[in-house]
């Protein structure tokens, strides 16, 4: 304690002031007691313990440090020292180690201070092991210390800040303020004496002076503070924009004059600031806003900123001066915070511009920049897409084809450090005009020119393409073309590829004449098929080819199809034929066009060498159907070689075109392209339009041809009609014509790709169309594989266009919108208009519709219709003539029929057809009479609850289709049979001649009416055509009468003799009949199902035979309808002996030989056409002369004969037309088509 009292006193007598006073043994109230509060102020002492740390006993032995503290002051009446702390814990820790022991012995003690670990009011207590000395654990120097610090006499702990109690005071006060403490006046005040009771006195420092805590007596205010009132402990500094009235000791603060500032606490104001104003009361000076400048300083307002002029700026604000614009830069009026820089187009050649001039001043008109800020006049050019000609005073466009970069002008073409226009990619110049545009075919004939920086190279064409040529057209001499690329001929010819594909063509041009000249009779339908395939993909391959002449570009894998397409145009590039004969265009040219010729020729000397080796060659039919198979196989390929010369695209400008086959040949501007033009034309002339004229002719006249039964003509144009179905003859020419309009496209519409692709789209779409509803080719797949094909190559089509990312022009987007809405509302208008007339007049409504077994009943169902339509003028409705399908057979019969003859023979109501047509007739409310023949048999119970088992196969299943239940069919069915909701007809016998049917007609119209009997009926004349049908089948009868009414109808001139239906004359027996063939003019024998076992008509059949082998009698002419079969070898031998017992071996053969004569085909089950065709047949083989030269004619004229019979069935061809013998759905069905 004496140590730290001597160490403060001596400190005070010294003046030495430390920041901070840490001393030991400090920590102590007596220091207070000794030194005094003052004194002792800010003293720091660390220590082992105080009161105010936060431990305290296990046992609560004493307690906390605070109640240790508390106890020992209560006790000994001072507070404790550490010491006195640390002493009581280390008897504390004694007892405890004793008791531990539970002994007294020094060593058992020993171990238990050892193993001590005991919390106290000192801390935790332990000791450390055998050999440390260092004794308690927790003892200096390992124990963690606090700080205290004393203040205000007080002594509390400041460190660790886990532990304080109070904030640390630092740095400590010195001794003089230490002094202060106890100065015994307040702030504010002095000492003023002593008062009569001895205290002291203290007097208020005057207004303008203070006394604070650090002085002893009043000073005076300093300059910019002072103090209005007496007693002021501190001077107030004067606010901003004042200052103080006196230099010192001031009572009050004045207001700062505008134009200067007065800091806080300044005595004197200083001017305002260059760049700035100072209003009046003002703490801060104003700056200046950016745009305006103030060079002098004492600025009061802002109206004494001055703007910046035009050409200069101030980006700043509180500025003294603005900055002139440099080159390149200007402003165009005052108060400018920057600069502008000139706009592309003008220039600024000094600084300070308040304008920037435009470039149309000092150079081209149309010039500008290429940067912005330009200062010189040499900037001015003419800007990218345009260029200056050669003293030219302004821009011009650049020419379309070309770019022109900036800066670029005509008079620096080809120069080393300049720009000038230049090609693009995929176009061209030639040096003779170098601003003269032309459009290469392909982008990669023409890579361009290139500028860089400013500098442009001259263009050049692709390796080994003659850089003279027009739109680099044409590979150098000593090179050819393949594929888009030139390559050299490598110094030799190659004539490998010439001799292969020239023998590959002579082979199979020998080949095809062979194949397609081959018997028809021996052709299978396999051969046929593949013959008809093989041509399908041959036209696709050949339409996919004229693609090749519209203005596309194809992407890969169709580019790689294009070029392989364009042998099919005669482009025998492929075979390097540039490195054989002359690369002119002239001559490639004239070589195209003569293949063909070539071909004929050739054709001519495999036919002349084929007739040497097989005689019995037909020279003509045979090379007509083989030129003509030819020349349509590559029709598409002539014609378009044929117009090579009018297929052009327009270069730049439209000046000038090109051809597409040879770019380099200039169309209609060139004497090569007016010799090329010569060429094509007259091969179209001589090749292609002669074809199709007499293809055209022979579709015109092929009806009659056929009448004449002309197998040379059949013969001769095989390859028009053969591959086609008889009642689609005429799909050749159409298909020809079809190919030719496609030609035309790229010939028509020139560059417009959108109008070439849909013009190529509408022209395929009606020809699918029309393949579709007209099924023109012979074999069932083919019609599959020709639509397929066709979609195929309008896919392609749409596939080039797509690939291509071609834009149709305005022009041609509205007018194909125009067109194609002009359509659609023609044809809804059309529609429209159509079902309203048909609604109004309602002239297809029929007044009978005849229900009848189109197999055992078509014959007698067409007479009868034939028959009330003459005896009534009323409308008569066959299925068979206007109705193929099922539902529009019904529909016609609810919306159409006012009578439904309902035909009933045996098999009349297991017809589906008929099924469906009594269904609706009934259910529609119509009236409906039935016509019971006596073969007729109406179904039992059973069968009409067995409805669906009752009609023909699959009846039910395509009825229900139509919403026909079976129990519709079987309600229907009572009602018909028992006459309810309809009248009968009773056929007592089943007619059999002309007076049989009248008969018939007769009860139809007049229902409850007896048949009238039969009138009498003239016997045979001499010169008539006789018909001999089999007496016992009403169809065959029915057959004939139909063919007498062909005949009256027809106006022929032997009917003046009249026509006689045997049938109609049994009474005369078989004498009269055989007299009235024999001096008939022709007999025409119906053959049906029943005439092989009919012995009637055997007879006759044989004695008619028997006059022709002796030259005389009719002309005898056998008509097959449907349903009969030609005989066989066991016929002959086994079945007509019993027919016939008397036969003699003459008759035999003589009926042999009739059944080998061509037979003329009758359909009776086909539409009234097929059988006016068929009738007009069978009549053009009636000799047309006189009665007298008949009746005298001793050598008859007979038909030639074939052999027609097989170990199966016969067959008999007529015009072409191979009709099976026996009938089947499908025979049937072909009959009726045709």
């Amino acid at each position: 304690l004496n140590d730290v009292t001597y160490l403060i006193g001596n400190a005070n007598v010294l003046n030495v002031n430390p920041f901070a006073l840490l001393v030991t043994h400090a920590s102590d109230q007596r220091i207070v007691q000794n030194v005094g509060i003052p004194n002792s102020h800010g003293l720091l002492s660390p220590t082992q313990w105080d009161q105010s740390l936060d431990v305290r006993d296990d046992d609560g032995f004493f307690g906390s440090a605070e109640d240790f503290y508390a106890l020992y002051q209560e006790r000994f009446g001072a507070p404790p020292a550490y010491q006195a702390a640390y002493s009581a814990a280390m008897g504390y820790s004694l007892q405890k180690a004793i008791e531990s022991a539970g002994s007294l012995d020094t060593e058992a003690v020993k171990v238990a201070l050892w193993n001590l670990s005991l919390k106290s009011f000192y801390g935790l207590l332990e000791y450390s092991a055998p050999g440390d000395v260092s004794g308690l654990v927790g003892t200096q120097p390992r124990r963690p210390m606090v700080t205290t610090q004393i203040l205000n006499g007080s002594i509390d702990v400041v460190a660790p800040a886990e532990a304080a109690t109070m904030d640390l005071d630092y740095p400590m006060l010195t001794w003089a303020e230490k002094a202060l403490l106890l100065y015994p006046c307040p702030q504010g005040t002095v000492e003023d004496g002593f008062a009569a009771d001895g205290s002291i006195q203290c007097r208020a420092c005057d207004p303008g002076t203070y006394r604070d805590s650090f002085a002893l007596s009043c000073s005076p205010c300093p300059p910019g503070s002072f103090a209005d009132s007496p007693g002021t402990a501190e001077c107030q500094k004067c606010p901003p924009t004042t200052r103080s009235a006196n230099l010192s000791a001031s009572r009050s603060c004045v207001q700062c004059p505008a134009g200067t500032l007065c800091p806080s606490g300044t005595s004197e104001p200083v001017p305002c600031p260059l760049g700035h104003f100072c209003p009046a009361g003002r703490m801060l000076p104003s700056p200046c806003a950016n745009g305006t400048k103030r060079s002098e300083t004492g600025g009061q307002t802002p109206q004494d900123c001055v703007a910046c002029a035009p050409g200069t700026y101030n980006a700043l604000v509180g500025r003294s001066a603005c900055s002139p614009c440099q080159t390149g830069w200007f402003t165009a009026s005052a108060s400018q915070l920057e600069c502008g820089m000139c706009p592309r187009g003008t220039l600024a050649r000094e600084t300070g511009t308040s304008a920037c001039a435009a470039c149309t001043d000092v150079g081209p008109v149309g010039s500008t920049t290429e940067d912005i800020a330009s200062s010189d006049a040499s900037a001015c050019r003419c800007p990218s897409d345009t260029y200056l000609p050669v003293a030219g005073e302004s821009c011009q466009p650049c020419p379309e084809g070309m770019f022109c970069v900036f800066g670029s002008e005509e008079e620096s073409v080809g120069a080393v450090d300049a720009a000038w226009p230049v090609a693009q990619r995929g176009f061209m110049t030639r040096s003779s005009a170098p601003l003269l545009v032309y459009k290469c075919l392909f982008e990669e004939h023409c890579p361009g020119g290139a500028c860089e920086n400013g500098v442009c190279s001259v263009q050049t064409c692709a390796p080994y393409r003659d850089p003279a040529a027009v739109a680099c057209g044409r590979c150098m001499e000593g090179a050819y073309q393949s594929g888009e690329e030139c390559h050299p001929c490598d110094g030799g010819v190659d004539a490998l590829p010439v001799v292969l594909v020239t023998l590959a063509v002579i082979v199979a041009l020998a080949a095809v004449t062979y194949a397609i000249n081959r018997d028809m009779i021996k052709q299978t339908r396999w051969a046929v098929g593949m013959m008809v395939s093989l041509t399908c993909l041959f036209s696709a391959t050949q339409t996919t080819s004229v693609y090749l002449s519209l203005n596309m570009s194809w992407q890969e894998p169709l580019g790689s199809l294009m070029k392989v397409m364009s042998l099919m145009t005669f482009d025998l590039s492929v075979v390097k034929t540039e490195c054989i004969m002359s690369s002119n265009p002239v001559s490639q040219q004239l070589f195209r066009q003569l293949i063909p010729p070539i071909f004929l020729a050739y054709i001519l000397i495999v036919m002349v060498v084929k007739r040497r080796l097989a005689p019995k060659t037909e020279f003509g039919p045979e090379f007509t159907n083989t030129a003509g198979t030819i020349l349509m196989t590559f029709f598409v390929s002539i014609c378009i070689s044929a117009f090579d010369p009018l297929v052009c695209y327009n270069h730049p400008g439209h000046v000038y075109s090109s051809m597409r086959k040879e770019p380099s040949v200039l169309c209609f501007d060139s004497s090569e392209h007016s010799a090329m033009l010569a060429i094509g034309i007259s091969a179209f002339i001589l090749t292609p339009l002669p074809f199709l004229s007499v293809a055209i002719f022979a579709v015109w006249k092929y009806p009659r041809y056929i009448a004449r039964h002309d197998i040379a003509f059949m013969k001769a144009f095989r390859f028009l009609f053969f591959r086609y179905e008889p009642s689609a003859y005429f799909f050749g020419v159409a298909f020809l014509l079809r190919n030719l309009m496609i030609c035309l496209v790229p010939v028509v519409i020139r560059d417009d790709i959108a109008a070439q692709i849909l013009a190529i789209a509408t022209i395929i779409v009606v020809s699918v169309v029309a393949q579709c509803l007209l099924q023109p080719w012979r074999n069932f797949l083919a019609n599959i594989l020709d639509g397929a094909m066709t979609g195929c190559i309008l896919l392609v089509l749409v596939s080039g266009a797509v690939g291509g990312g071609y834009v149709a022009s305005e022009a041609t987007t509205q007018a194909i919108s125009m067109v194609m809405v002009g359509a659609f509302l023609s044809m809804w208008v059309t529609l429209l208009a159509g079902n309203v007339y048909k609604q109004l007049t309602r002239r297809d409504v029929y007044d009978m519709f005849i229900c009848h077994d189109k197999v055992g009943a078509a014959a007698q169902a067409r007479l009868i219709k034939f028959l009330v339509a003459e005896h009534t003028g009323q409308r008569v409705a066959l299925d068979s003539d206007e109705l193929h399908h099922l539902d529009t057979v019904l529909d016609t019969i609810k919306a159409k029929v006012r009578h439904l003859a309902v035909y009933l023979t045996r098999s009349t109501l297991t017809r589906p057809w008929c099924a469906g047509e009594i269904v609706t007739a009934f259910k529609t409310g119509k009236r409906i009479t039935a016509v019971l023949t006596p073969s007729f048999v109406a179904p039992i119970e059973e069968q009409l609850e067995a409805a669906g088992a009752y009609l023909d196969v699959g009846g039910a299943d395509l009825l229900v289709q139509f919403g026909i239940a079976m129990s519709d069919i079987r309600n229907s069915f009572l009602q018909l049979v028992e006459a309810k909701g309809c009248s009968h007809v009773q056929v007592d016998a089943d007619p059999t001649s002309t007076q049989h049917f009248s008969g018939l007609i007769t009860l139809l119209l007049h229902k409850g009416a007896k048949a009238a009997p039969p009138p009498h009926t003239p016997s045979p004349a001499p010169g008539c055509l006789a018909i001999s049908a089999d007496p016992c089948d009403p169809e065959a009868a029915a057959a004939a009468c139909i063919l007498i009414n062909k005949a009256k109808a027809s106006g022929l001139t032997f009917l003046n003799d009249g026509v006689c239906l045997l049938s109609d004359h049994m009474d005369l027996g078989v004498d009269g009949h055989r007299l009235a063939i024999t001096s008939a003019r022709a007999l025409v024998v119906m053959l049906s199902t029943k005439t092989l076992m009919s012995r009637d008509q055997l007879e006759i059949i044989a004695y008619a035979k028997g006059l022709n082998e002796k030259g005389h009698g009719p002309v005898t002419i056998p008509a097959n309808i449907f349903g009969f079969s030609f005989p066989t070898a066991h016929y002959y031998g086994q079945v007509l002996p019993r027919i016939w017992p008397e036969v003699s071996e003459a008759e035999v053969q003589q009926i042999g030989s009739f059944f080998r004569t061509i037979s003329y085909p009758y359909s009776t089950h086909a539409s009234d056409q097929v059988l006016q065709v068929q009738a007009t047949a069978i009549f053009g083989r009636i000799p047309l002369g006189a009665t007298s030269a008949i009746l005298s004619k001793t050598n008859a004229v007979t038909s030639s004969t074939s052999a027609s019979s097989s170990s199966d069935a016969g067959a008999m061809t007529t015009s072409g037309i191979s009709v099976k013998s026996g009938a089947d759905d499908t025979s049937s069905e072909r009959l009726q088509s045709i």
